[in-house]
């Protein structure tokens, strides 16, 4: 392991990039879209995300990590992100800004920082640039390739005792409780990525404060701060899972809150990698490093 570097480089496909690398992981975010990371893994090895070659009609599919602000809703969340963006290169990462949405009036930011070890600290930023308050939350979704399984932690937040409910799941209306590719442990919700299913999406209260992706023996893990007190998007959801035939997205949310003009909302998830890992729960034992 050894102190981040982080340097621009000419990417063949995406142009002008930032590269951020520390003898362990490395990460790479384009300049000319975004913001968002098109590369995390290991230094040399595979990359974690999914990334396509080529968009839809309706919705240039990229891949890899991105931004967008809850709840979902056709005519604000689905603006394309396929401009140049300005980038700082800072000592330890990169702050990617993207310019204003001309449809729902917020501007995007990514702040990367890294450490030493295999782990990384992702910050987004909405802005709202209108001259209105609006009701918004951050919202990192990664884009993770097939044939893997995503890990929601489910475990108990109250006393066995208690007369109430500590607990949820959400699901959408294209899922079903029987899909066989969901399992309900004690602990925790898995879903499986099949490449012949139709798309499904599950999503718990995520009080645990993580989710991960285990596939081929890696662990992607993603932790984040949990609000007990907050109010969350999609019926109190913190922790979404989301799957079709290419791909697989894990996904964690903020609580909602009213942004004035000109006011932010943030939300910082850490990003683990971890290899050798043996079965999908043993993503629990996947700890952050310090970052």
């Amino acid at each position: 392991m050894s102190e981040p570097t982080v340097e621009r480089v000419d990417h063949e496909r995406w142009g002008e990039s930032v590269r951020i690398a520390n003898g362990t992981i490395e990460l790479l975010a384009p300049t000319t879209i975004g913001p968002r990371i098109v590369r995390f893994g290991f230094e040399g090895g595979p990359n974690e995300f999914q990334l396509f070659e080529e968009g839809r009609d309706e919705w240039p599919l990229v891949g890899g990590h991105r931004l967008w602000h809850a709840p979902e809703n056709s005519d604000r969340t689905y603006e394309p992100d396929m401009d140049p963006i300005e980038a700082e290169v800072l000592i330890d990462g990169v702050r990617l800004v993207g310019p204003e949405d001309p449809g729902a009036g917020v501007q995007k930011a990514i702040t990367v920082r890294m450490g030493t070890g295999a782990s990384v600290e992702v910050e987004h930023e909405l802005t709202n640039r209108n001259p209105w308050p609006i009701e918004f939350a951050p919202w990192g979704i990664s884009v993770l390739k097939p044939h893997g399984t995503a890990v929601l932690p489910f475990t108990p937040q109250a006393d066995e005792d208690s007369l109430l409910p500590d607990r949820s799941i959400q699901l959408w209306p294209y899922t079903t409780p029987g899909d066989d590719r969901i399992d309900f442990g004690d602990e925790y919700v898995s879903v499986s990525q099949d490449t012949d299913r139709d798309p499904m999406k599950i999503a718990t209260s995520g009080a645990d404060g993580w989710l991960a992706y285990h596939n081929d023996g890696h662990v992607f893990r993603k932790d984040y701060p949990y609000d007990p007190d907050g109010t969350y998007p999609d019926a109190g959801s913190a922790a979404e899972a989301y799957t079709d035939q290419a791909i697989m997205e894990i996904e964690s949310l903020s609580p909602i809150r009213t942004v004035e003009p000109g006011e932010t909302a943030t939300h910082t998830e850490t990003w683990t990698v971890a290899e050798g890992v043996d079965a999908p729960a043993d993503a629990a034992e996947v700890e952050p490093d310090d970052v």
